[in-house]
């Protein structure tokens, strides 16, 4: 059927509407991160190692498949893409439900990535094209974006409440809820409505060859990272990633450490998570308040935080105080990163055009990728011959170094007006 403008339009605004609903359930594994420690070392027998190395395999398999995700992307649309993704990421629950070992959560992490993969360019992409008519798009998108994550963090706070308690009654079963929800998700998925040009895909199905894809994408990311404010951009992005990578293993790590009983891992979690669905809200707040110096504040309270948690843990012998200041230091990081992946994708698509955009998403993904693979084998290696907290403390000092040196690097590039930036950084022409 041939779409008309005016279906077109209806579709993306219907979309709009339900794109909220579908991040709710979809943007992330609900029912997961506050037990997946617990499940994966008292039931799949791993240790905090191992733990970290099976996981090491994501941001690995994320790095991988981007390419492969651009060309199915465009080769079958950004919806049907969409529908693929959260297919994929159930398959990988249940792979994780039905296997044993360490192979279970290595497999598990494989196809997951490829899910979040393909997801998180075409997230990001298609709510870019459902906002490209409004008034002002880039406002409309990190309102839309913002919502979304709301509901998921408060959503996912509540679920976490009970993660505990439902994992102390059965091991399996906040699992099996994480694999009903992700399913939920694809459903949801279907539900959004087509509104690209036919007429447009006829074109690109004359030209499927894959060498042409890949040559092409070559062409883009040379051309990005031909950009300046780009580079610090993703280079700041792929650290302040691998940091995020990590914190919600090392936490459950550390809590079952300093003895923190299991049912509460949750309530502590919900908690945290609840923090962050409430930041998500004011990312536009953020944005105003802190400008160009955001990322800075962002970046060092969150690593600081890390040295805080880690030598209260090592130094303290009060159990009490040590909760108080661990969970305080906790609350700064989730507050930070309630709004900070919504603020990045506007950064990253500022400038930008919808043909340029999978792109420059794709690029910022492969550098997460290789810096998140990096700092998973690191923290492995720690755990393998020191503890927790002093993994913590270690990680924290260098994440803490590293950052003052990105941030002085992009003080000169990041935060312009746009008459101040060279053409190279705000023009993006596409690759033929």
């Amino acid at each position: 059927m041939e779409l008309t403008n005016e279906k077109i339009i209806q579709a993306k605004k219907f979309n709009s509407k339900i794109f909220p609903i579908y991040k709710l359930f979809a943007w992330d594994l609900l029912f997961y991160y506050s037990i997946s420690f617990l499940f994966l070392t008292q039931n799949k027998g791993l240790s905090a190692s191992q733990v970290l190395f099976a996981e090491a395999f994501y941001p690995i398999f994320k790095l991988v498949s981007q390419i492969p995700c651009v060309n199915i992307i465009e080769i079958i649309g950004k919806r049907k893409s969409l529908i693929l993704g959260n297919i994929s990421v159930a398959l990988g629950i249940l792979f994780l439900i039905l296997g044993s070992g360490i192979s279970s959560a290595i497999i598990f992490n494989i196809i997951t990535a490829f899910g979040y993969s393909i997801k998180g360019i075409g997230e990001a992409t298609i709510l870019s094209d459902f906002v490209q008519d409004e008034e002002h798009p880039r406002t409309a998108y990190a309102d839309l974006d913002g919502k979304g994550s709301s509901y998921w963090y408060c959503f996912d706070g509540i679920t976490a409440f009970f993660c505990g308690f439902l994992y102390v009654f059965n091991n399996y079963l906040p699992i099996i809820l994480s694999l009903v929800s992700a399913l939920i998700g694809a459903l949801i998925s279907f539900k959004f409505l087509p509104y690209q040009d036919e007429n447009v895909r006829e074109t690109l199905d004359e030209t499927k060859s894959f060498k042409s894809y890949v040559h092409d994408l070559k062409v883009a990311f040379k051309h990005i990272f031909k950009s300046d404010r780009l580079k610090a951009l993703i280079l700041f992005s792929g650290m302040f990633y691998a940091l995020l990578l990590v914190r919600s293993t090392i936490a459950s790590s550390l809590f079952t450490e300093i003895g923190i009983s299991e049912e509460y891992f949750g309530v502590i979690f919900a908690v945290l998570t609840l923090l962050s669905g409430i930041s998500s809200r004011y990312q536009e707040y953020f944005h105003k308040k802190f400008r160009n110096k955001l990322l800075t504040y962002f970046s060092l309270a969150f690593s600081i935080s890390m040295v805080v948690i880690g030598l209260t843990a090592i130094i303290s012998d009060n159990f009490i105080f040590s909760i108080i200041i661990i969970l305080f230091a906790y609350a700064v990081q989730y507050i930070i990163k309630g709004p900070y992946y919504t603020l990045q994708k506007r950064y990253l698509n500022s400038f930008s055009t919808p043909s340029m955009s999978p792109k420059i998403f794709s690029a910022d993904v492969l550098v997460e990728g290789i810096f998140g693979a990096v700092m998973y084998w690191i923290a492995s290696f720690l755990l393998s011959f020191i503890n927790t907290s002093t993994t913590i403390v270690i990680l924290g000092c260098i994440f803490t170094i590293a950052f003052i040196f990105v941030l002085d690097y992009m003080r000169t590039r990041i935060g312009l007006k746009p008459e101040e930036y060279k053409k190279s950084d705000i023009y993006f022409t596409e690759v033929h």
